[in-house]
């Protein structure tokens, strides 16, 4: 490690070494005055006992690493031993802040272990530690996953004086299972494989290797060495430095978010150079390699704010991977019929062994060689040479070898990041504004339905998983958003559901805070998560700390909601308004204390006939904004949602909507179906494989059904999102004379993608919607199922939001 780096610590270690100083000072006035020998002896005494080991250690530390001179040595072992000699046993006191990610590397490996072993529970599991010196790695894992519950652990390493601290260690804790190897790693050899009948091929089932990849001289061979001997269904976890590559590549795009992964060109050139000094290599190229030659399940990108925060960053990683000779046959099932991303061969020849010598690749990409070691990819792809032209094409090849595949769940169909998804830096929707319960009494779901929604929360494609007739849920659910936040929102209710209890999920999603949220995040949500989405929530781990629902642009919303209640000063009525037992006494309230105060002329002119907080806070755009403002005014509007909801639903015993609106959170008697106990139950039977129905696309809804292809969806519930286009009825012939509006090919694509008979669903602000005359063009019989009329007291539904909801069969 640097020595210019490791000064910082030593900066560290002095300063903390004058807080038993000052302790002591402090002490002593706790005192009466008494004999001045005897204070000074004992102030004495205690400096003495208070600096004796911090400055043992800073002066030991500043020796070893400034210093002492290292001579010259022939090899990368004489250097170690020469550099950690006199250091060895204060070396883990000393590298805590600067090591970071190993034990979020360690969390996240016990998680996936843990998962892994339910699957099979008298697996053998063997660990080898690769570089792992002082054995820390060991000791902490223990608090993760039990090293007891390992046949065996290997701490392998080049440097005597930290594998005798390591030895020291494991022979105190008692672990007889716990062994040491003096050896170079990349000719690494356990003891075992001596043994007769013992195949040492895929015989390690978890690899570990914190900030020694970087320190590798040849590190080609080891990740070689470690892919020979990983089994299939193995772990390799990774954590080290690491600068990005200059351009941004594929592969980036591909394994994780790329923003994240990003480093600035001073950053790279900085730190490259730096670690130099140290033979410490952080060429891009190590981890394009190890990316190229094992599957990554999970990836983070951190910065290590060491010593001066926000000023020396250092990039690191933790990448957790496996083998590529993993059985994908179920993942890619489910990535090319299921959620309809089949490959053209004659598109996409990089899928085609035949034509490898046609192939022009990029250095360390991956491709046919990686491809390859993939058995059940070559069964199923073994006619792939017969394919048409008219096969759907999908994105990018290189998907086919994503963490997708290779993950605990195939939720989340993997994307690219684009310029798009950059402009949502966090959702929009913390909750979903539509009813779910009037969708279900028309929708007639059925257990051959395959369903496309709009992501939004993911309340209502939850409630669509879970309510109908027993056996009659969907067969397949696909919610699709374009803010990929949306997708990180829902991804995790989903991780909730499979890996926690329900009173965490309660915590998390129905009282909106969890005192634990990172401890869940790592722990026991990362094997469900992809590494998007767990970049998203490390990011924003704080997004449970108080409040979930005033997070997030909904919760500005919601916050100023909480400001014209403390302002209007009906706080107390509004929580009675919420618990009123009848639907009477709520009726009284909403007329006497919080109608005066919600609906009255300042509200609606500062805010709701406010376009900026239109749009930012309620996410309604314009055009939307324009829809019902051709038919009424926007003070009736809210007269009409508002009145309605307080004089015709029960906000305690069902109408949730506005519970969480007036007190960000929900209730055991008014939440969403998902945080019910019978609908997690629910979902959760069977390790929630009724899940497994979900597939999340980050695209638009055109993209996606381009690619499910003809006839692939029976229903589609869309929402309000038509009210967002631009009324185009008007275009004049020279707006139209380059193709249909936007509009016009969305409604194509459902045409093309839905089944003969397949419904639209839509909600809209307006009660005559402009574009009802376009699906009649196009092909489909359109009717109104509700109407919510002007200056009516009866609701078409529980939020009553909408003027309008309507469905279209395709004739």
């Amino acid at each position: 490690m640097s020595r210019v780096v490791l000064a910082g610590v030593a900066a560290t270690a002095l300063v903390i070494g004058f807080n038993p100083l000052k302790q002591s000072l402090n002490s002593l006035t706790n005192y009466p005055p008494a004999s001045g020998w005897i204070l000074v002896g004992a102030f004495v005494l205690a400096l003495a006992a208070a600096f004796a080991t911090p400055v043992q250690i800073a002066l030991s530390f500043a020796w070893n690493c400034f210093f002492k001179p290292l001579g010259k040595s022939a090899n990368q072992q004489g250097r170690l031993d020469q550099f950690y000699l006199g250091q060895a046993e204060i070396y883990d006191k000393t590298r805590n802040s600067l090591l970071r990610g190993r034990t979020t590397m360690l969390k996240l490996s016990a998680a996936h272990l843990k998962e892994q072993r339910k699957q099979d529970p008298s697996k053998r599991l063997v660990w080898l530690d690769i570089g792992g010196g002082t054995g820390w790695n060991v000791e902490e894992m223990d608090k993760y996953f039990p090293i007891a519950d390992f046949d065996a652990v290997y701490v392998l390493d080049l440097c005597a004086p930290l594998l005798e601290v390591s030895r020291k260690r494991f022979e105190a804790r008692g672990w007889e299972n716990v062994h040491c190897l003096l050896q170079d790693a990349t000719t690494f050899v356990l003891p075992e494989w001596s043994e007769e009948g013992v195949d040492p091929e895929g015989a390690l089932d978890f690899v570990t290797m914190s900030y020694s990849l970087s320190m590798m001289p040849n590190m080609l061979a080891l990740v070689d060495r470690v892919d020979r001997f990983l089994s299939p269904t193995g772990l390799l976890s990774v954590c080290d430095f690491y600068v990005s590559a200059r351009e941004k590549t594929s592969l980036s795009e591909v394994i994780g978010d790329v923003a994240s992964r990003h480093c600035s060109w001073l950053t790279r050139l900085f730190w490259l150079h730096w670690f130099e000094f140290d033979h410490v290599d952080l060429h891009p190229s190590r981890r394009q390699y190890l990316e190229h030659t094992f599957a990554t399940i999970k990836s983070f990108n951190g910065r290590n704010n060491f010593v001066l925060p926000w000023v020396i960053r250092i990039p690191y990683y933790v990448t957790l991977m496996t083998s590529r000779r993993a059985d994908t046959s179920r993942a890619t099932r489910a990535y090319e019929i299921d959620a309809g991303n089949t490959i053209s061969v004659t598109a996409s020849p990089l899928l085609v062994p035949a034509r490898q010598s046609q192939l022009d690749l990029p250095a360390l990409n991956i491709g046919l060689s990686s491809l390859s070691r993939n058995p059940s990819y070559r069964k199923l792809h073994r006619s792939n040479s017969r394919e048409s032209d008219s096969t759907r094409i999908d994105i990018a090849p290189e998907e086919q070898l994503s963490s997708f595949h290779y993950g605990k769940r195939q939720f989340r169909v993997p994307y690219i990041d684009s310029p798009v998804h950059k402009e949502f830096r966090t959702w929009i929707y913390g909750f979903t504004w539509e009813d779910p319960a009037v969708d279900m009494q028309h929708l007639g779901l059925t257990s051959e339905d395959s369903v496309l929604c709009i992501t939004s929360a993911g309340d209502n494609a939850l409630h669509y998983a879970i309510a109908g007739p027993p056996g009659q849920q969907p067969k397949r659910i696909h919610a699709v958003d374009m803010n990929p936040c949306q997708g990180h929102l829902l991804e995790l209710k989903l991780a909730s559901i499979c890996a926690l209890s329900f009173e965490d999920h309660w915590l998390l999603f129905g009282e909106g805070k969890h005192p634990n949220f990172r401890e869940l995040l790592d722990t026991k949500l990362s094997p469900f998560l992809t590494s998007h989405a767990y970049q998203f929530w490390r990011k924003n781990d704080q997004a449970f700390a108080s409040c979930f629902y005033l997070r997030g642009y909904s919760g500005w919303a919601l916050r100023l909601a909480k400001f014209a209640i403390a302002f209007g000063g009906i706080s107390k009525e509004v929580k009675a308004f919420c618990k009123a037992p009848t639907l009477a006494e709520q009726t009284a309230i909403w007329e006497k204390k919080l109608r005066p105060v919600l609906l009255s002329k300042w509200i609606t002119k500062l805010f709701l006939a406010n376009p900026a907080f239109l749009w930012n806070a309620l996410g309604v755009p314009t055009n939307q904004a324009q829809v019902f403002l051709s038919e009424t005014t926007t003070e009736q509007f809210a007269i009409d949602t508002l009145d309605p909801v307080a004089y015709g639903t029960h906000v305690k015993t069902g109408a949730y909507h506005y519970q969480v609106c007036l007190e960000q959170k929900y209730t055991r008697e008014s939440c969403p179906e998902y945080l019910t106990r019978e609908g997690f139950e629910f979902l959760k039977a069977n390790n929630g494989a009724k899940l497994d129905c979900f597939r999340l696309h980050t695209d638009s809804i055109i993209n996606v059904m381009k690619r499910l292809g003809k006839h692939s969806l029976t229903v589609a519930v869309i929402m309000d999102l038509q009210d967002w286009f631009r009324n185009s009825l008007s275009d004049s012939p020279e707006k139209t004379k380059n193709g249909p509006c936007d509009l016009t090919l969305t409604i194509r694509a459902l045409h093309h993608a839905l089944a003969p008979g397949g419904r639209v669903f839509w909600r809209s602000a307006g009660l005559k919607p402009w574009y009802r005359e376009l699906y009649e063009r196009e092909g489909f019989r359109v009717e109104c199922i509700h109407e919510r009329e002007i200056g009516s007291k009866v609701p078409i539904d529980r939020v009553n939001m909408y003027a309008s909801f309507y469905r279209a069969i395709k004739v």
